[in-house]
């Protein structure tokens, strides 16, 4: 991040002040900063954060209190949320957004025992990610997801949630529906790459987790094969990723040959990656169907959509208005490696339909799937909230 400067704690007097708060998420995630603080500075908003970093000063008008890195994960989920309560208590804020779901009892004891204005934002469906967390073994999953499920329901209770998907709005009534869509860039839409330029040089990317269950090593697959029947291009993944993971796949693209075709990036700051995705001919987002993401679409999409990338992606019945509906991209099962290889070569060796999807999935991000929509409830429920008592 840049544009960092001494914090001024007077230089937001009369405004309303907020703190936003969390113990997962990188001080540059692209929700909680390029989304919602950036839009709630330019709402007017005294915005700060408190997060797990060393970050400590104002960037580009958010201002950021260090709460310190977390060392393993068991300090980060048992310690953390406690010194994270603490500087968030200290700012004196009208209204506390938390983000991550170990930060439950922490919501709950500010809403309770302290009478504060609470936010809860619930970007995926916690409960069927467990599910999915492949460290756990397969008979503990269900247990500690019922757990969570109890848990979840005590500790939201008073407490205004704020999901980023369509179906957690009908699971959680009364919550508020901000859907994680990007924010319109209209320079980077007018200086995404032609197609007809984007295919001299074919470019596919994945750009979010670098995990096995996000599809990495299927994108690797993907590339060897497409590799073999002659075709010419780059791929690119994009995202953090654990070291140990990290480790594997390098060491897949070694020994399957595609040293110099294939690149894993690591982390690469939001801008920069959405600069790429401009120049690329299709975006990946074939995730494995496991409960989280067959019940939550996959941001990344519509993102794809926005630098007029078309998208081949899993045949999630969730997804399906977004992908075919309206008509950016084709959908596989990400257990088929043969139907995932054929419809990529399809999409590869038809440019004229490449070009169509790109321009109808920009076209789709103006309408209807953008931030500035989305905001617009974030602001309700900030209105709604500060009209009630403490």
């Amino acid at each position: 991040m840049t544009g960092s400067k001494v914090l001024d704690r007077d230089s937001d007097a009369g405004k309303t002040r907020v703190c936003l708060f969390a113990t997962v998420l990188r001080a540059d995630d692209v929700r909680l900063f390029h989304r919602e603080c950036k839009s709630l500075v330019k709402a007017g908003f005294d915005v700060h954060v408190v997060i797990c970093s060393d970050l400590s000063g104002t960037v580009d008008g958010v201002h950021f209190h260090a709460a310190g890195p977390a060392n393993n994960r068991l300090h980060r989920m048992l310690v953390k949320p406690w010194i994270v309560m603490w500087k968030a208590l200290m700012i004196k804020a009208k209204i506390y957004h938390f983000h991550d779901p170990e930060l439950l009892i922490v919501g709950f004891i500010m809403r309770w025992a302290l009478s504060k204005r609470v936010v809860f934002d619930m970007r995926e469906s916690t409960a069927r990610q467990i599910m999915g967390k492949e460290y756990l073994p397969r008979w503990s999953r269900r247990v500690i997801s019922l757990c969570y499920r109890v848990i979840e329901k005590v500790c939201l209770h008073g407490i205004s949630v704020v999901v980023a998907n369509d179906r957690s709005a009908e699971e959680h009534k009364g919550a508020y529906l901000v859907r994680n869509f990007p924010e319109v860039d209209e320079e980077l839409m007018a200086n995404a790459m032609d197609m007809s330029e984007r295919l001299k040089s074919p470019l596919v990317v994945y750009v979010g987790g670098v995990w096995e269950s996000r599809g990495a090593l299927v994108y690797v697959e993907l590339a060897r094969r497409l590799k073999e029947r002659g075709h010419k291009f780059r791929l690119m993944i994009i995202g953090q990723h654990g070291a140990d993971f990290g480790r594997q796949l390098t060491q897949m693209v070694q020994e399957v040959g595609l040293v110099g075709m294939v690149e894993v990036t690591g982390h690469v700051d939001y801008l920069k990656a959405m600069q790429v995705v401009s120049r690329a001919v299709i975006g990946l987002s074939i995730l494995r169907p496991i409960p989280n993401y067959t019940f939550c679409l996959a941001g990344k999409m519509v993102e794809y959509m926005m630098c007029g990338t078309p998208v081949l992606a899993s045949d999630f019945e969730h997804w399906r208005p977004y992908v075919e509906g309206e008509k950016v991209g084709r959908m596989v099962d990400p257990n088929n490696m043969e139907e995932i290889v054929n419809v990529c070569e399809q999409m590869l060796e038809n440019p004229d339909e490449l070009a169509a999807m790109g321009r109808r999935g920009m076209e789709a991000v103006r309408r209807k799937y953008n931030w500035s929509l989305e905001f617009t409830e974030l602001l309700r429920c900030y209105d709604d909230l500060l009209k009630k008592a403490s």
